[in-house]
């Protein structure tokens, strides 16, 4: 049996998730703590974290460590989301916690919330073969994932969580018409959005998560009833959510928390959090909501046991990173055609290379994505797209990379082309030794791989290379002569020479 933690360091409270788990049981929950530290109260407001607020994070974590070593805890995993994200101490506030605990938490993008909270939700609900809209409304930010056939193809994160909306609402007049029309312009922007990169389509299931819809959901008024296909799940239907939505418009603080049993710091967010989710539930057509009373934290545990699968684990996460990538190629209006076939070639050569580059499974994703996405910059420019490409990439989200794995990814890019990795290059230099090697390992075995489509017209069917006396032969078969290939794979196999120090040879042989 092992013994995981996730700790959810949100905008509105900071959660302690402690479960048991063993082989492919569900697993058993220990601890389930949510501290009332309202982070996001500051960062929206000032920009920073005050010193009363890291106090008391500080003691949290403080508990956190003791119930770490109470319960024998071996893998333990924290996150920090939209308010750390902001602050402008974040890595003051970090180093504290860190100190007083040993606890280093990641501070995670809206992409990978998304995702994680997307990964909990398919295990309550089977996702595979329907699509389906899931927002998540934190404190500082609004998590819009689609999911088509058990794979995101969208994301998008909003910052206009519930803490916030308070804050700006409470800056506003105070009456219900300037609130109402504040929402509105919110949400007319994410209708907006939705339709312009979901190409207008509905999904036939509208997921809700997050601690102000499992309130929402607990009010008797509400009428939430279990789903009869999703045990753990239940559904409220969206007129009853605009009632409930109605009556809280005309009540008092005080009333909010004596009518229906809430806490404070629930209270107070649970209009705006009605509004939105009724609101995206009306632009997506949606007549009731499911809830399947998960959240970020049940992700974090649900990623730490993926991981434990190995390449099963990673075999899932290319999917879904090459999703992203071709959801790119496909709106930035690439050649699909090239890209697809360079990257065919870039792993041929990459499996057939390995005793050279030594790398593994996770590189190989990096060389995926960064094949499929080498031309991106063609939408800015032709004559500098390699740069461009990198601009792109590291200011894209990319579901399944980490921020420090776009990077490797813009890198692999970046060099596809014209100048090799240098040190004068800031965004080289800037890499881990680690990742600089990985970069110019890869980027050399692209340029090959580019360089045998140069004509981008998918003559070479097919790429074998063996290595004898110095030197990595390769034997392409093609349908034509390929001597525009032939000169590219000779002007780009320079930089493959000096990374691996083999000369690089060409063959090339017409099919029939």
């Amino acid at each position: 049996m092992a013994r995981i933690a996730a700790i959810d360091m949100g905008s509105n409270a900071i959660r302690f998730y402690v479960v048991e788990t063993g082989g492919d049981s569900p697993y058993r929950v220990l601890e389930n703590i949510r501290e009332p530290i309202r982070l996001g109260g500051d960062v929206f407001l000032k920009g920073t974290i005050r010193e009363e607020n890291i106090r008391k994070a500080e003691a949290a974590f403080r508990r956190f460590r003791q119930l770490l070593k109470a319960h024998g805890v071996q893998t333990v995993h924290a996150v920090a989301t939209c308010a750390t994200r902001e602050a402008s101490n974040a890595d003051l506030l970090l180093g504290r916690l860190e100190r007083v605990s040993g606890i280093r938490v990641e501070v995670i993008s809206g992409d990978e919330e998304a995702r994680l909270i997307a990964l909990a939700v398919g295990k309550r609900i089977p996702l595979g073969k329907k699509s389906a809209l899931i927002v998540d409304l934190g404190g500082g930010s609004v998590e819009i994932t689609f999911v088509e056939n058990g794979r995101i193809t969208l994301t998008d994160s909003h910052n206009f969580g519930a803490v916030r909306l308070l804050d700006m609402l409470s800056t506003a007049e105070d009456d219900l018409r300037s609130a109402g029309q504040l929402l509105g312009e919110y949400m007319d922007l994410v209708g907006r959005k939705l339709s312009r990169r979901g190409n207008g389509k509905k999904a036939a299931l509208f997921i809700a998560t997050g601690g102000n819809i499992e309130a929402i959901a607990a009010i008797p008024d509400v009428r939430a009833e279990p789903h009869p296909d999703y045990p753990e799940t239940v559904c409220i239907k969206a007129g009853n959510l605009r009632r409930l939505m109605e009556e809280l418009s005309g009540m008092s603080l005080k009333s909010r928390m004596e009518r229906f049993g809430l806490r404070e710091d629930r209270a107070d967010v649970i209009l705006p959090a009605c509004f939105v989710y009724h609101r995206i539930a009306e632009l997506n057509g949606s007549e009731e909501i499911l809830v399947p009373r998960v959240s970020l934290k049940d992700g974090v545990v649900q990623e730490i046991l993926e991981q434990a699968k190995g390449a099963e684990h990673l075999l899932d996460l290319r999917e879904q990173v090459c999703v992203s990538c071709r959801g790119m190629v496909a709106r930035y209006k690439l050649d699909p055609k090239h890209a697809e076939k360079v990257t065919d070639l870039a792993l041929s050569l990459f499996d057939q290379t390995e005793p050279l580059h030594g790398l593994g499974k996770q590189e190989r994703i990096y060389l995926e994505a960064g094949a499929l996405l080498h031309d991106i910059g063609y939408f800015i420019s032709m004559q500098r797209h390699h740069k461009h490409s990198h601009y792109i990439i590291v200011n894209s989200e990319i579901v399944g990379l980490t921020p420090a794995e776009r990077l490797i990814v813009a890198g692999i890019s970046r060099y596809h082309r014209k100048a090799t990795p240098d040190p004068a290059h800031p965004e080289y230099e800037a890499l881990p030794k680690k990742d600089r090697v990985t970069v110019s390992s890869l980027a050399a075995i692209l340029r090959i791989a580019d360089a045998l489509d140069k004509e981008h017209n998918s003559s070479v069917r097919s790429v074998e290379c063996r290595l004898q006396n110095g030197s990595l032969l390769l034997r392409a078969v093609s349908r034509k002569s390929c001597r525009l290939e032939a000169l590219g794979v000779t002007a780009n196999a320079a930089m493959f020479r000096d990374h691996f120090g083999v000369d690089v040879k060409l063959t090339i042989e017409q099919e029939g």
